[in-house]
């Protein structure tokens, strides 16, 4: 049977703010019910043991989301969660009580990028008092990501030295950023580090057209060369149920099955499926999304 090193399950694709970096999703505003998730865990508890809850959409906006986490203890899953931390106040406790939690992942490059959403003036000290908390009372790993870096860009310095003195670190982060992608604050405390993400389009497929020399006369060709993990170590799974090869298809343009009402088996070993795994093991993109996301070239890299 095959195994997943993850699988993303989208909760809901509702947020609370609106970041530039962040192109929102065309699908309706969802939230998953309880008893839809529990049936999703129980379908794919045989293919791996970590959950990643987050595709679109921010999972503490979940109004059941408590509940969600302790569906994943009883069936004893490892969950990871990725947050913009605007809501962790109000569901500290029971991520810090859940045994299911092993990794939680602050996206405080949020703070930098808002088109129109407010974020209160706390809001990364409330972040960081959480972490320190957590690490006390949990086992769990924090992350403090920031994925908007750019060349000679200061963005970002008065965010890092709040994270500098409140961890007291013994060094300038601002001078590792180009050599290093993570920096180990405190024990199970990491700063992630990355460039500003740039989401796959099927609407941009034309822009990765050129003209190639034939001898004869110039004809369309599309780079469709690279690698990338999808479906080989993780899948996602939609709010409605659309299971896809990876968290980068917003919109289930890849949709592969409905894993509410085929097994989740088939789905991962449907023709579909397959094509792209080969595809990739040859070094070729064959899927439409796949073709203009640019992530195939970082694993090619």
């Amino acid at each position: 049977m095959k195994r997943f090193k993850r699988v993303y399950i989208e909760i809901t694709n509702v947020c609370n703010l609106t970041c530039s970096i962040c192109p929102g999703t065309k699908r309706k505003p969802s939230f998953m019910p309880p008893e839809s998730f529990e049936a999703i865990l129980k379908k794919i508890r045989p293919f791996t043991d970590y959950l990643y809850l987050h595709v679109m959409g921010e999972p503490l906006l979940h109004p059941e989301f408590p509940e969600l986490l302790k569906i994943c203890e009883s069936l004893e899953f490892q969950v990871n969660i990725a947050t913009n931390g605007v809501l962790i106040e109000k569901h500290k406790d029971a991520l810090i009580k859940s045994k299911a939690l092993r990794q939680i992942n602050f996206s405080i490059h949020c703070l930098e990028i808002q088109r129109n959403s407010k974020i209160p003036d706390n809001y990364l000290a409330g972040i960081l008092e959480f972490i320190e908390e957590g690490g006390k009372k949990s086992k769990a790993y924090f992350a403090l990501r920031l994925w908007n870096l750019k060349q000679d860009d200061k963005l970002n310095a008065a965010l890092l030295k709040q994270i500098e003195e409140f961890f007291h670190v013994p060094f300038k982060i601002e001078d590792r950023i180009i050599k290093e992608k993570g920096i180990t604050l405190a024990p199970n405390v990491f700063l992630n580090l990355a460039e500003e993400f740039k989401w796959p389009e099927i609407s941009s497929l034309h822009e990765k057209l050129y003209l190639k020399p034939t001898g004869k006369m110039p004809v369309l060709h599309l780079d469709d060369s690279g690698f990338c993990r999808g479906l080989r170590d993780h899948c996602a799974i939609l709010v409605d149920g659309t299971v896809v090869p990876c968290c980068l298809d917003r919109d289930g343009i890849t949709s592969l099955g409905n894993i509410f009402e085929s097994d989740f088996d088939n789905i991962i070993n449907s023709e579909k499926a397959q094509k792209t795994i080969v595809g990739f093991s040859e070094g070729k993109a064959v899927e439409p999304l796949c073709k203009v996301c640019e992530f195939r070239k970082r694993f090619s890299k």
